[in-house]
């Protein structure tokens, strides 16, 4: 039996997908983006991190693939993007269907979720605030 194996072009997709799904906070902001474009300011909220580091783990997931982007004036709005190659398309569909496992997982993240869709209603007053506030306003430890 013949094995074929990726060549160029698809083993360096691979590569940058493994990388980009290497960290934890990256494959966290992956599963945020399942269900619709999210603000960074929303992603911010949700994993109780920094703007500058979720920038940076955007722009990772950007560079990959894995995510798009658009402007709309000051913002930022991030949403899942299918991967170019068909395979890939597959295993990263696999994976979050994987990720998302059990119920307590599922509750967890929808959790977060509305997390960040209550930063967004409550805009630039909750933003303005200092991150303890935010969190705690949030729900979040």
């Amino acid at each position: 039996m013949t094995q074929t194996r990726p060549e160029g072009a698809a083993l360096q997709a691979y590569t940058t997908l493994f990388k980009a799904f290497s960290d934890e906070t990256r494959l966290r902001i992956f599963l945020l983006l399942g269900r619709g474009e999210l603000c960074v300011c929303q992603i911010q909220v949700a994993l109780a991190m920094s703007q500058a580091k979720i920038s940076r783990h955007l722009t990772v997931l950007r560079h990959a693939g894995l995510v798009t982007a658009r402007r709309e004036g000051l913002w930022m709005y991030y949403s899942r993007a299918a991967p170019e190659l068909s395979p890939l398309h597959i295993l990263t569909g696999r994976l979050a269907r994987a990720l998302a496992g059990s119920k307590a997982e599922r509750a967890a993240l929808a959790k977060k979720k509305a997390v960040a869709r209550r930063a967004l209603a409550t805009g630039r007053k909750l933003l303005a605030k200092k991150p303890s506030r935010i969190r705690r306003k949030a729900g979040l430890p």
